[in-house]
């Protein structure tokens, strides 16, 4: 709620009064204002969208009408008003229907409606989405095809392209084309791989994830293992170098189970053992030793399928030699003595089976060492499970940016989001429907030409920082490429919010911006975002940025990133940058929270120039910690 918003109680009598004389507009402005009491109690809000529904409908506003009925209304009040909008609504509302019906049959007409509604507005993507929820995969099958030949003939987004295909190969499986699904398959993996290259070259790694991503999808639905490997190698490499080490640590374990089940032994004991000194490296000694006896066991594994397959000895003889260094290096003796007796029953020449029984017998009074090993701890643990973004980024490719639709899905999922959220979403929806009025049919709000008031635009920008979710991350970005200087500003500001990689992308060409008040906000809106996977984007901004005030910027940011590479980044800024940027870093450490800074610091005070120990000494002592 904007400080500026009046009473609520003083909002809903002008309201009334203003029924009460007919004055319909003074009435809809009157419920709008209230309506921004974004925290009132959830009766009394309902109440209001109630009111506002009838004033909107007799001012001859159905869109207006059926979002504010969206966020709490039924379908009884929402079908009077389905005939009056643009079959995007229409198919939004049925499909809406659709999630919340309980009768099979009934749920499967509703789907089909809104695929049906989907098409009439040229929607092919979220067609094929809704006649994939009704189990209808032959149409939806139609309907990938028809997208995929679009984008591959257009070659503008390889990315949707990759999508497409992927969403090809997954209908053609499900309705019994097996040679189709492979061929859909060869094309979206090479789809993806380009993608992720080209976003990785630009510096957009968090693009280039999601292609990684759908390749694990592909190879889980095409049966193929290397594209699952190349796409967890990959989703680990990302997390690794964002320093999201509990993530890259879920997705190891997840790597080597599948890897497992899918009978790649071999490659399971190698991301294990990758997974072991990745672990012993950020500090986590049970992981560790719980990743090195998961490799001994797995190389035995692969010794004893190699055995039954009759491959060659020494494949099975160099697995057993793998499980010896690694149970050597967890200190289990006793196992160790146990594999090799297992290789002097291999069938290999006797010297080598003289030299391991020779080995074997050291072992043979050896104790196992005692050891913590364990997966990571479940409070470590975060939600892993992938979204379908080859439904998500299709739907946002094709949305084009559109503020109306992005809040209209929000509106319509009181399962996912607050009731907040969806009242924040509901607003700004009924201010884009007003700007998207001035564009062409069925374009984005960003098409809007320039008689769209740029103050409209602004609000409306205003409106989408206060929801605060990834989905609208696409709208602002289409705001930003609007001329107007103003309409950029309030987009850098509302970017402040939202604690996204992606954010940076927007925010970096806004610290180009021509116009000095646009990086003015941008600067201070780098300020304001800092996690721990925000590091690389700040230290590359940092390191791009021409101007000494955005250098500074970042460094401030940084100094929130409670992380050993931020601490050894900031540590260097102090001994070799320009004034400004060391000025920025001490200023912000001393008002840091985080210990990494400080323990480095500490452990490399004797070494550092006399200049740069008395700054340390400085911020140690600005923080009340004794050097």
């Amino acid at each position: 709620m904007s400080p500026g918003v009046r009473p609520l109680h003083e909002l809903r009598e002008e309201a009334r009064s203003a029924l009460a004389r007919n004055d319909l507009v003074r009435a809809r402005d009157a419920l709008l204002g209230a309506l921004q009491h974004t925290i009132a109690r959830e009766e009394d809000y309902v109440a209001m969208t109630d009111e506002l529904r009838e004033v909107l409908v007799r001012l001859g506003e159905p869109r207006a009408a059926l979002t504010v009925a969206w966020y709490a209304g039924s379908e009884l009040t929402q079908r009077p008003l389905v005939p009056h909008v643009p079959p995007i609504d229409r198919a939004r509302t049925a499909l809406a229907w659709a999630e919340r019906e309980q009768d099979p049959e009934r749920q499967r007409r509703l789907y089909a409606r809104a695929a049906d509604e989907y098409e009439a507005a040229g929607l092919v993507a979220q067609a094929a989405i809704a006649r994939e929820r009704g189990q209808d995969f032959a149409r939806a099958r139609a309907l990938w095809s028809r997208l995929a030949q679009l984008l591959s003939s257009s070659g503008a987004d390889l990315y949707a392209a990759g999508l497409a295909r992927f969403n090809l190969a997954r209908t053609s499986l499900r309705t019994g084309d097996a040679a189709a699904a492979r061929e859909a398959v060869f094309a979206s993996v090479h789809l993806l791989e380009e993608a992720a290259d080209r976003y990785e070259t630009i510096g957009q790694r968090e693009r280039a994830f999601d292609c990684y991503q759908v390749l694990i999808a592909v190879g889980r639905e095409s049966g193929a293992f290397e594209h699952v490997l190349e796409g967890y190698v990959n989703v680990i490499r990302i997390l690794r170098e964002d320093h999201l080490r509990y993530y890259a640590l879920q997705s190891y374990e997840e790597a080597v189970a599948v890897a497992e089940r899918q009978g790649e032994i071999a490659a399971a004991a190698t991301l294990a053992r990758e997974m072991a000194a990745y672990a012993r490296k950020e500090g986590l000694a049970a992981v560790a030793n719980f990743a090195v006896l998961a490799q001994a066991r797995l190389w035995q594994e692969v010794s004893a399928v190699s055995q039954r397959r009759a491959a060659p000895p020494e494949i099975a003889e160099n697995a057993l030699l793998a499980a010896v260094i690694a149970l050597g290096e967890a200190g289990q003796y006793s196992k160790v003595g146990g594999v090799y007796r297992a290789l002097t029953a291999l069938p290999i020449d006797e010297a080598r089976k003289g030299h391991y029984a020779r080995a074997g017998a050291r072992y043979v009074d050896a104790q196992d060492l005692p050891i913590d090993a364990a997966p990571l701890p479940a409070h470590l643990r975060h939600e892993l499970g992938f979204p379908d973004v080859w439904h998500i980024d299709l739907v946002e490719w094709e949305q084009a940016g559109s503020a109306s639709q992005a809040c209209g899905d929000i509106v319509l999922d009181p399962a996912q989001w607050s009731e907040v959220t969806r009242r924040r979403a509901m607003l700004a929806r009924l201010t884009a429907l007003g700007v998207e009025r001035s564009a062409p049919d069925g374009a984005p709000a960003s098409a809007a030409p320039e008689r769209a008031p740029a103050q409209q635009l602004v609000t409306l920008a205003e409106q989408l920082a206060t929801v605060e979710l990834y989905t609208i991350l696409s709208p602002l970005e289409h705001l930003f490429r609007r001329p107007e200087p103003k309409i950029r500003v309030a987009v850098a500001r509302a970017l402040s919010r939202f604690f996204y990689k992606r954010t940076f992308i927007t925010l970096r060409e806004a610290l180009a911006d021509p116009d000095p008040t646009v990086v003015h906000e941008a600067a201070r809106a780098l300020e304001g975002i800092h996690f721990p996977h925000a590091f690389d984007p700040l230290a590359r901004i940092y390191r791009e940025a021409q101007a000494p005030a955005v250098r500074a910027s970042a460094v401030r940011a940084i100094a929130k990133i409670d992380t050993l590479e931020a601490a050894e980044m900031l540590l260097g800024i102090l001994q070799h940058e320009g004034s400004e940027e060391r000025v920025a870093a001490v200023e912000a450490l001393k008002r840091a929270r985080g210990m990494k800074f400080v323990d480095l610091a500490r452990g490399s005070l004797a070494e550092l120039p006399s200049s740069t120990q008395a700054v340390v000494r400085e911020i140690l002592q600005g923080r009340g910690i004794n050097a």
